[in-house]
């Protein structure tokens, strides 16, 4: 994805940019170690089109729901997990398709889920 940002401020702002850009999220939980880092972290990321959601108050809601949905961890101690989804706007709800996998470091995924779930507000 691109470096460029987007500020979106609350959800009516975000329906109304999702008439016109496509809304999707990426995380990642790194193990806690691996052959460049150490130490287990969660990084989770929105995007409209290739633009990123600086971080807001609204950004850290649709995080919250987000984690408590899927739920996404904060960290792990083996594995590295993955995941992507596509969000899109269903009854004035937020639906996500998502997909994601955990593996040890360079190893094949040993888990793997998708699920379509309503998940904001």
């Amino acid at each position: 994805m691109s470096n460029k940002t987007i500020t979106i401020e609350n959800f009516e702002e975000l329906t109304a940019k999702m008439k016109t850009m496509e809304f999707s999220v990426e995380w990642k939980v790194s193990s806690d170690i691996g052959p460049d880092w150490i130490g287990s972290y969660r990084t989770i990321d929105f995007y409209l089109n290739e633009c990123i959601l600086t971080e807001t108050k609204f950004c850290e809601s649709l995080k919250d729901k987000l984690i408590k949905i899927i739920p996404i961890p904060n960290e792990s101690k083996d594995y590295v997990i993955t995941g992507d989804g596509d969000i899109t706007l269903e009854n004035k709800q937020l639906k996500i398709y998502y997909s994601w996998e955990k593996a040890i470091p360079y190893d094949n995924p040993s888990e793997y889920k998708e699920e379509k779930v309503l998940f904001y507000p």
